[in-house]
């Protein structure tokens, strides 16, 4: 590849720093914009920001954020790690040594601390509606005939009866999680679903509320593998701060947060 069609990316160097307010008002003052301007890419670029750029402007975007307070660094866009297949998995067996993870594979996926890379959690919201029923009240040419009915016949007439019931259709969005287990020799991703997976294996810490085994599950998985790297989503849910302030509005978010912590890994001496 020649230096004139080499394109560049600033990567943020430390995870702690994806700060999405901090780094809003940051790109606000480079581009002379309102801060509100700048919120979108702040929260979609997952330590990734300017894809695509030649190698002056990536070093110049670099500078700038590491004047600011960030860390910040100008690398070749060919140099960013994929990510292998996600590999969706339904039951575990968990063990300090070895965890099994089950799949539509025939053999299990055997899991030692020192195979995981990357251990990724996020909790995302979908679209989703529910039917209900309601009450529609009564119209003014309806209780006007109720009181012609009253004053001919002296019976009272409840207005409640002769309500009419409706079906209505109103938002009700659903929250869901996934944790994504990046392995290494040879690469792989184990995928875990939250209400596609079997917590039998968290035995008497299983609970009632998927979100709320899914997060038991990243406690005790976290637990096994200190060593691997943890994502934002992970710590927010071992810290026990707000889902709502993870910030991912898709499984593409999480994917190019898990790139760019895998490339600061590799980058690593």
């Amino acid at each position: 590849m020649s230096g004139e069609s080499l394109r560049y990316v600033t990567l943020l160097r430390k995870p702690e720093q994806l700060d999405f307010h901090a780094l809003a008002a940051v790109l606000a003052r480079r581009c002379g914009c309102p801060v509100l301007d700048a919120m979108p890419e702040a929260r979609s670029c997952w330590g990734m920001l300017g894809e695509g750029q030649d190698e002056s402007a990536a070093k110049d975007e670099a500078a700038g954020l590491t004047a600011a307070g960030f860390e910040a660094l100008a690398l070749p866009q060919n140099l960013l790690e994929d990510l292998p297949p996600a590999v969706p998995v339904a039951r575990a067996e968990l063990r300090p040594d070895r965890s099994s993870f089950h799949g539509a594979d025939v053999q299990p996926h055997e899991v030692a601390p020192g195979d995981v890379v990357l251990f990724c959690a996020a909790i995302l919201k979908r679209e989703a509606t529910q039917t209900i029923t309601v009450q529609k009240d009564t119209s003014l040419a309806t209780k006007v005939l109720q009181v012609g009915l009253l004053m001919a016949t002296g019976l009272p007439i409840k207005t409640a009866r002769m309500r009419k019931e409706e079906q209505k259709t109103i938002p009700s969005p659903e929250l869901w999680g996934v944790l994504d287990i990046i392995l290494k020799e040879p690469a792989r991703r184990l995928r875990v679903l939250s209400e596609s997976f079997d917590y039998s294996c968290l035995r008497e810490d299983k609970v009632f509320d998927t979100l709320g085994n899914l997060r038991a599950l990243a406690r005790r998985l976290a637990a096994l593998w200190p060593e691997a790297g943890r994502n934002r989503g992970l710590r927010f849910m071992l810290e026990g701060k707000p889902q709502r302030d993870m910030g991912y509005q898709s499984l593409a978010d999480l994917e190019r947060e898990s790139r760019w912590l895998l490339t600061l890994r590799a980058l690593r001496p």
